[in-house]
């Protein structure tokens, strides 16, 4: 993967002609698929620097701080299923509609910039690769041996299958593979891609098509917000709130609303040139040890509160936000001693391998705990937790390894097979 701005590709420490703006004398330095722009990046601001990408054994394909968000989330969950509940899994789930909605607009935007277009069908595609290679393995083939020697009820899994499971299981009511009802956020998000998809695609032939796309994400959050308020005074049930689109699309929308701020975060620093560059940077707020301490006290104020209204309502939105703030902090650099101690932390290989894995880890962990149950009965707690823990995680990873692994590798392998099709046709392109 490249970071590409302008038609150029972006290598590690390399000078390039700028696409934008002129041409300056700057060096850009690869940053998990972004650029820095400036003469030199400090080795604790940069999240990923050059040298951690030549030392990796991992792939390199997004933002690291990222990736370790998404392996606390995952863990968060894992945790919370394996038996302490203690731990605030529900938590989870809200970092990872945010992160979602940030890495699909981040796609969306980078692919407006190089193309000044969206190709729809090659979105439907590459999510269709990431989401559908997963979740047949481990939820459907799995649900269709199940049901030969217990009753499912078929409607349910269909629901799994085509991304309206959360609305069958409001009520709890459900009869689906003992361990897959994880899978009631997943259809959350692609309710929510699909419909975005289609309304960018008509915002791209229009004048302003990412004012309409901030316009859009602001009426989601508010909608959102609004409806958890109306089902709670009118005597919704905490399910209804709990896994509704309407109610829970907020922390999305709050995702594409920082990928929004990223790109014109990037294009403000494009077209600074040098020192003045190296100057914002310096000064750059998001990137210091306060954004991480806000954060932090609005996720524990979000566990700490109990009154039901708060609960039901403002706990999500505090919950996004602070986990929207940990993306912009990574984005912006980590500054400061408890930014640096995290920072280290993240790019530990094996919190990097649980993001990578976090989403067959999501898709197999309760699987595999349910699975463990008749074994477990009667045990020790701790040994439980741990077992579950465990297995769960390792059964995610193998997942990940086994399965999206190779899908990855083969979606690269076309790629640069197009792409020597396409010099061949044109060697002056």
């Amino acid at each position: 993967m490249y970071a590409i701005w302008g038609g150029q590709r972006i290598f590690h420490g390399r000078q390039v002609p700028c696409g934008i703006g002129g041409c300056h004398n700057e060096t850009r330095v690869w940053l998990r698929g972004e650029t820095v722009l400036g003469s030199s990046v400090s080795k604790h601001r940069a999240i990923n620097t050059p040298l951690d990408a030549q030392n990796r054994k991992l792939p390199l394909r997004g933002f690291a701080h990222v990736d370790a968000m998404r392996a606390g989330a995952v863990m968060l969950v894992v945790l919370s299923h394996a038996g302490l509940t203690v731990v605030p899994g529900g938590s989870g789930v809200t970092i990872f509609f945010v992160i979602s909605g940030f890495i699909i607009t981040h796609l969306l935007l980078r692919e407006l910039e190089k193309t000044n277009s969206f190709d729809i069908r090659g979105f439907y595609l590459r999510r269709a690769l990431k989401i559908f290679p997963p979740l047949l393995v481990i939820v459907i083939l799995p649900s269709l041996i199940y049901g030969l020697f217990k009753s499912l009820n078929w409607v349910d899994v269909a629901g799994q299958l085509l991304f309206f499971f959360n609305w069958m299981y409001i009520d709890s009511d459900v009869s689906v593979l003992p361990g897959t009802i994880v899978v009631w956020s997943l259809s959350i998000e692609e309710q929510f891609y699909l419909a975005v998809a289609f309304f960018w695609f008509l915002m791209v032939r229009g004048r302003r098509p990412v004012m309409g796309l901030r316009v859009l994400a602001w009426a989601i959050i508010v909608c959102s917000v609004l409806a958890r308020a109306v089902l709670y005074f009118s005597g919704a049930t905490s399910d209804r709130i709990y896994f509704g689109t309407d109610t829970r699309s907020e922390a999305i929308a709050i995702g594409v609303l920082v990928a929004l701020w990223f790109r014109s975060r990037r294009l403000r620093s494009h077209e600074s040139a040098g020192i003045h560059a190296e100057i914002a940077r310096r000064k750059e707020f998001l990137g210091k040890d306060a954004i991480l301490w806000t954060a932090l006290t609005l996720y524990l104020a979000s566990l700490v509160i109990r009154d039901e209204l708060f609960r039901e309502t403002l706990r999500y939105s505090m919950q996004a936000v602070a986990a929207a703030l940990v993306i912009m902090w990574g984005l912006g650099g980590a500054d400061g001693p408890l930014g640096r101690s995290l920072n280290r932390i993240m790019k530990l290989q094996l919190v990097q391998l649980l993001g990578l894995a976090s989403y067959s880890i999501y898709l197999a962990h309760l699987i595999v705990i349910r699975a463990l149950e008749p074994v477990t009965t009667g045990l020790p707690e701790p040994l439980t937790v741990v077992l579950g823990v465990i297995l769960g995680t390792g059964a995610g990873i193998l997942a990940w390894w086994g399965i999206e692994e190779p899908v990855v590798r083969w979606r690269q392998r076309q790629k640069a097979k197009n792409a020597a099709a396409t010099t061949a046709l044109n060697p002056n392109a």
